[in-house]
């Protein structure tokens, strides 16, 4: 049962691929989905050997073969640690990447976001993701824009835009890669993938675009999401870690 809800797990992992935006924030990467499937491949890796392990039990079980009985202890007690470690060291790497965590994002979005062929195209996808998803601004705030690179950039063209347009309220709200695994599977066999956040349509660009407060209240996104994603990665990672030692605990106790 513990090997096969891992594998779910993992399965899931590899068809949602929002999270990959998400934790593209946290680790930089040139392609932005290699760490979740990195993540996706280690869980589907430990469920197969959760198995295999079970199965073991199960012939050792049923011979009573000393040289059987001996391996799926020995595989037991290895699958135990290799679980506990996992779980410790996720939770020592939240709290490192945590650590200079909004220093680190304030200096992107200062310099490195934009859609010109010097900025950080992953960063600047993943922060629009952002946006969207928690319908946020900036890091701080939708201050955060005012003298970045993108904001010069934007005066310069004669855009004269005030923030990104995912820090707009939109139209196109639903994610189409979003869902069930099943409703995931059948978008994409059909290639239905549209991501709003590549694609943002406002609800009134001209009014979100106001620099006056008023004028665009209410068509303008003003939270930051520096604590949205905090607190996204401190859950995603408490879930991983309860699964690992949930997963020891019941074999240490049915062993």
């Amino acid at each position: 049962l513990a090997g096969c809800t891992v594998l779910m797990i993992g399965v899931c992992l590899l068809l949602e691929s929002s999270k990959g935006h998400l934790l593209n924030l946290f680790v930089p990467d040139a392609a932005p989905h290699e760490t979740i499937n990195r993540v996706a491949y280690s869980l589907l890796g430990l469920g197969f050997t959760v198995l295999t392990v079970g199965f073991f039990g199960c012939r050792a079980a049923v011979h009573g073969n000393q040289c059987i009985l001996a391996t799926y202890m020995s595989m037991l007690v290895a699958l135990i640690v290799t679980e506990l470690v996992t779980a410790a060291v996720g939770g020592l790497m939240t709290f490192r990447i945590l650590s200079g965590l909004e220093e680190r994002l304030i200096s992107k979005l200062a310099d490195d976001y934009g859609d010109e062929p010097t900025s950080d195209i992953p960063f600047s996808h993943s922060l629009d993701f952002a946006q969207y998803k928690f319908n946020c601004c900036g890091i701080h705030g939708y201050e955060d824009y005012n003298g970045t690179a993108w904001w010069r950039d934007k005066q310069i063209s004669g855009s004269r835009k005030q923030v990104p347009l995912t820090c707009c309220i939109l139209r196109n709200t639903e994610a189409t890669d979003t869902g069930s695994p099943m409703s995931v599977v059948s978008r994409v066999f059909h290639k239905h993938t549209e991501k709003p956040w590549l694609n943002p349509k406002p609800k009134d660009e001209a009014a979100c675009q106001v620099e006056d407060k008023e004028g665009h209240d209410g068509y303008r996104h003003k939270e930051g999401c520096l604590a949205k994603i905090t607190s996204w990665l401190q859950y995603e990672s408490f879930t991983l870690v309860f699964l690992g030692m949930t997963m020891a605990g019941i074999q240490v106790r049915f062993q």
